[in-house]
């Protein structure tokens, strides 16, 4: 078994920026781990004795066939190759964390999320990232994840800080506030 999750994580980013999928690759990475999390035969399958490394590749490349890029195809084989397929799902955690690295490092872009209970309305991600991106000082790109239970309000993560503003909190305040009221002047 060949090195660590370090490792293949660079082999990984260096043969996608060759291709020039870093962000394909970064989402096909999440769908094979959700494939692998939904499909637990499917481990079995590559783990099995029975099966020679040539015919675990070749099966690999049949099940993914059109649903992934060469790229990440390629990258699994030599996983397997390897006996390190095992890895994957510390490899792909590594690898996000590389492209945010170098996003912030070489663009000064930060990631993050936005969490609101129903999807946002049109210009309003536009101008949390605007207002994220001057707190930042760095551009800053939001992903926007719909989270019913939030009630409402939203819940921006940007580069390890967490800004709430749902429902929920702003109803812990009011109740924190309202403690500190003498409704007997």
């Amino acid at each position: 078994m060949m090195g660590n999750n370090d490792v293949y994580a660079q082999r990984l980013l260096l043969s996608a920026i060759e291709a020039n999928q870093v962000e394909v690759v970064r989402e096909e990475v999440k769908k094979v781990l959700a494939t692998l999390d939904s499909q637990p035969r499917f481990l079995e399958i590559l783990r099995s004795p029975t099966l020679t490394i040539q015919k675990q590749k070749t099966w690999l490349e049949e099940a993914f066939q059109g649903q992934l890029s060469q790229t990440l195809i390629d990258f699994l084989k030599v996983l397997i190759e390897e006996e390190a397929f095992d890895r994957l799902e510390g490899i792909g955690r590594l690898y996000g964390e590389a492209i945010v690295q170098c996003l912030e490092e070489h663009f000064d872009l930060l990631e993050g999320t936005v969490h609101s209970a129903v999807p946002l309305e049109e210009g309003q991600l536009e101008t949390l990232e605007r207002v994220f991106s001057e707190k930042f000082g760095k551009q800053v790109k939001l992903e926007s994840i719909v989270m019913p239970a939030l009630m409402g309000g939203y819940r921006v993560e940007v580069n390890g800080h967490i800004y709430d503003d749902t429902i929920g909190v702003q109803i812990e305040q009011l109740e924190k506030s309202l403690h500190h009221v003498d409704l007997h002047e």
